[in-house]
C-alpha cells in the first residue's frame, strides 16, 4: 500500500507576521529657494518591504506675496522616485502633478493634502508661508498586500530625487526669503516572522511579489482651438488603474483649461469599443464627486478643514472603485483596463483654445517580469 504523503501546510498572510512602521529623521533638509535649483537625494535606508514616503513640507520667511494657482504644491519643479536600476517608479513630474496622485489616487479616506487638518498656505505671514503632506505610494491596496518594494539592501536602494522653483514661481511679487524645510518619512512593513505562536508558517513576502505601481505623465500638444482625435499613448501595454487628464492653456493656466474642456466630449474609444461617449461636463463632474466623495461647489479648494473640490482642469477615469460604495479606491483589482502596446485609445472633442492636454497614468505591473505584464491573474489570486 502507497504512503501517503503528508499535505504541504499553506502559508498565512503575510500580515500575520509583520508589523507596518513608519520611520523619520532619515531625511531632513532646508533650503532657500530664491532661486530654483536641486535638492540633496534621499538615497533611502533598507528597512523591509516599503510601502510608501511621506514628505513634510514647510516654507517660511517671505512677509508678503500672491499665491499662484499651483501654489505650494509647485515648490516642486520636480520629482521622482527611482528604482535601484535608476528607473522612475513616480515621476519625473512636477509637485502639482504629484499633488494630483495623492487627491485622486484612492490611498486614504480623507486623501487631499490642500484641506487636510495641517495645511497652511499665506502670502503674508513669516510665521507659516505654506506647510502640506505629500505621500509617494507604491503599495496599491492594503488588506492584501500588494505592491510594497522590497528594501533590503543599503548598496542598491531607492532614492527619491527633487528639484525646487524659484520662489516667484509659488507667489507673485514675493517680499522677504523662502525658506523651505522638507523632512522624510518611510512606511514600511519589517521582515515577517517565519512561523506563528503555533508553529504555522508565515508567507515571507506580500502576495504577487515583485508587482509594482507607477505614475508617470504624458503630453499632447493643442495647436488651437477646435477638434481633435488623437491617440494616447502614455502607458500603454500595462493594465491602467487610474487616467487622469489635466488642460491648461498656452499660459499655462488650468482654469481657463477648465473652460477650454470639451463640452461634450466627444469620445473616448478603447480598441473597438467607446468608453465615453457624448458626455457633458457637468455630467462628469458630478461623476467624480460620487466617486470621490468632493462635493465642494467651489473648485481649487485650498484650506485645513474644508470640503474638497474638484481641481480646475482635471478629469478623471478610476478603474479601481468596484468593490466598496463605488469609491475610488475601493478596489478588488479585476477592472483594471488591461491594455497592450498598440492598444487604439482615442481621444476626441473639441477643445476651446490652444494649451497641453497632459496624461497622468497609474499603470501596475504585475511581478514576473515583461512576459507577465498583462497577466491581471497574478494580481487577484487567479481569480
Amino acid at each position: 500500500m502507497p504512503q501517503q504523503t503528508q499535505q504541504k501546510q499553506r502559508p498565512r498572510s503575510f500580515l500575520v507576521g509583520t508589523q507596518d512602521v513608519w520611520e523619520g529623521g532619515d531625511y531632513d533638509q532646508t533650503y532657500t529657494v530664491t532661486n530654483a535649483q536641486g535638492a540633496i537625494p534621499w538615497a533611502l535606508q533598507a528597512t523591509g518591504w516599503l510601502r510608501g514616503l511621506y514628505l513634510l513640507l514647510q516654507g517660511t520667511g517671505l512677509t508678503a506675496g500672491t499665491v499662484t494657482a499651483d501654489a505650494p504644491f509647485n515648490v516642486f519643479s520636480n520629482i521622482e522616485l527611482d528604482d535601484v536600476n535608476n528607473e522612475a517608479i513616480f515621476g519625473p513630474f512636477d509637485g502639482y502633478t504629484a499633488f494630483l496622485t495623492n487627491k485622486y489616487g484612492g490611498y486614504y479616506y480623507f486623501d487631499d493634502p490642500a484641506t487636510s487638518s495641517i495645511f497652511n498656505l499665506s502670502g503674508t505671514t513669516s510665521t507659516n508661508n505654506f506647510t502640506f503632506l505629500l505621500y509617494i505610494p507604491l503599495e496599491i491596496v492594503n488588506r492584501d498586500p500588494i505592491g510594497a518594494v522590497a528594501s533590503v539592501n543599503n548598496t542598491a536602494s531607492l532614492t527619491l530625487r527633487m528639484s525646487l522653483n524659484a520662489t516667484t514661481t509659488l507667489f507673485t511679487a514675493p517680499t522677504g526669503t523662502l525658506a523651505v524645510r522638507i523632512r522624510g518619512l518611510q512606511d514600511f512593513y519589517w521582515e515577517p516572522r517565519r512561523a506563528d505562536k503555533q508553529g504555522r508558517p508565515i508567507s515571507p513576502e506580500p502576495p504577487a511579489s515583485g508587482t509594482t505601481q507607477y505614475w508617470t505623465q504624458g503630453s499632447l500638444a493643442i495647436a488651437g482651438a477646435g477638434t481633435i482625435n488623437s491617440q494616447l499613448i502614455t502607458g500603454l501595454g500595462y493594465p491602467f488603474r487610474t487616467y487622469l487628464f489635466l488642460l491648461r492653456d498656452a499660459a499655462g493656466s488650468r482654469a481657463a483649461g477648465e473652460g477650454n474642456w470639451p463640452d461634450p466630449l466627444v469620445g473616448l474609444k478603447f480598441e473597438a469599443n467607446m468608453m465615453i461617449s457624448n458626455i457633458p461636463k457637468l455630467f462628469w463632474q458630478v461623476m467624480m464627486a460620487r466617486q470621490l466623495q468632493y462635493w465642494a461647489a467651489t473648485m481649487d479648494q485650498r484650506g485645513a478643514g474644508l470640503i474638497p473640490g474638484k481641481e480646475n482642469g482635471v478629469y478623471g477615469l478610476f478603474f479601481n472603485d468596484d468593490f466598496f460604495r463605488n469609491a475610488v479606491g475601493g478596489e478588488t483589482r479585476r477592472a483594471y483596463l488591461v491594455t497592450s502596446p498598440g492598444s487604439n485609445f482615442i481621444y476626441n472633442g473639441n477643445i476651446g483654445g490652444a494649451g497641453n492636454l497632459y496624461s497622468i497614468v497609474n499603470y501596475i505591473a504585475p511581478g514576473g517580469g515583461v512576459q507577465a505584464r498583462q497577466n491581471t491573474a497574478a494580481l487577484t489570486g487567479g481569480q
